[in-house]
């Protein structure tokens, strides 16, 4: 049995810390062979295989080219020590191989509440490997003009801010800033997210919305997790009452995601207008407005153009603990 391990190369946790989880990890695949990469937390796993990964300056190309190397080693899992973003991105990279490798994600990053991140730190110790299951995640793949950009797995939104830390404090960071200045700049959230031409096609078909409700963002989830039905309350979302692959596009009246405390302590009504859509169905959203970038599991890209989404499901498999462990 083969595991590979990536660290976050930029964690918050102490160094021992990491140590200690890389002691656990190393103890529930007891006998296994161990692989990382060099700068993705190789020293805190004493007799791995170190792998050396092309540098490169784009960060999202260092990743893939980091989880690619693994891949070449025929890990049987890819265990990631971080929080949603990482494990996006591995498991981004993971889909468009011809791999089948078996992820499992360790909270250790500033949000860690998508399905692929399922141990605390806690939590991991004292579980044996015949204590957990492999479970298939559905995704929701995202592309827009410039091509392929990667799979969701909690939430695809589109704003001009993503949640993240400035300083030690939690606060909404520019996308643009990130991406186009290497700069961790807090603003507050945009609201141009579409403009008078917006238009939603699900394959070529134009599904018209209300487009008298004003539209401040945009969120795309699996519904793979929620027992949706008898819940009147959840309106469109009750149609997944009875099918298994299923996904959903909500248009809502003003930015959930957003770290003001106003935005915590908010009062008012929100208005979400939900489509929707099942695998092999095509999403396309044109017509966005300036403030409309895409987070992927809270990972900023650069919008160009057109967005389009589509449920993958079983996209990738990760290991959860079996019912009733955690």
């Amino acid at each position: 049995m083969t595991v590979a391990i990536v660290f976050n190369e930029h964690s918050h946790l102490q160094a021992k810390l990491l140590q200690d989880l890389a002691s656990q990890v190393m103890r529930l695949f007891r006998g296994a062979r161990f692989i990382t990469c060099r700068g993705y937390g190789h020293q805190y796993v004493p007799g791995s295989t170190v792998l050396t990964v092309e540098e490169n300056p784009d960060y999202k190309l260092r990743l893939a080219t980091m989880v690619n190397t693994l891949l070449s080693n025929k890990p049987d899992y890819l265990v990631s020590v971080g929080g949603d973003g990482l494990a996006s991105y591995i498991a981004s990279t993971v889909v468009v191989s011809s791999d089948k490798v078996c992820l499992l994600g360790i909270a250790a990053g500033t949000a860690n509440v998508g399905p692929i991140v399922s141990f605390s730190t806690e939590g991991l110790a004292g579980l044996k490997l015949s204590d957990l299951e492999e479970v298939p995640l559905d995704g929701i793949s995202v592309s827009d003009d410039s091509g392929y950009l990667g799979v969701g797995f909690n939430d695809v939104i589109l704003g001009n801010s993503f949640l993240g830390t400035k300083d030690g404090v939690w606060c909404n960071l520019s996308v643009e800033e990130l991406l186009m200045h290497q700069k961790r700049v807090a603003i507050e959230v945009g609201t141009n997210v579409v403009t008078k031409n917006f238009n939603v096609t699900v394959v070529g078909e134009e599904r018209p919305f209300f487009n008298s409700i004003p539209i401040t963002q945009i969120v795309i989830s699996p519904l793979q997790f929620d027992r949706l039905y008898g819940r009147a309350v959840f309106g469109g979302l009750c149609l997944g009452r009875d099918s298994q692959h299923l996904a959903a596009l909500g248009l809502s009246t003003r930015n959930v995601v957003d770290s003001s405390p106003d935005a915590w302590d908010y009062k008012g009504f929100t208005a979400i207008q939900h489509l929707v859509f099942s695998k092999g169905c095509e999403v396309a959203l044109s017509g966005l407005g300036p403030d409309a970038h895409v987070i992927i599991d809270g990972n900023p890209f650069l919008r160009k153009g057109t967005v389009r989404i589509s449920l993958i499901p079983g996209a990738v498999k990760a290991l959860k603990p079996k019912r009733g462990l955690l």
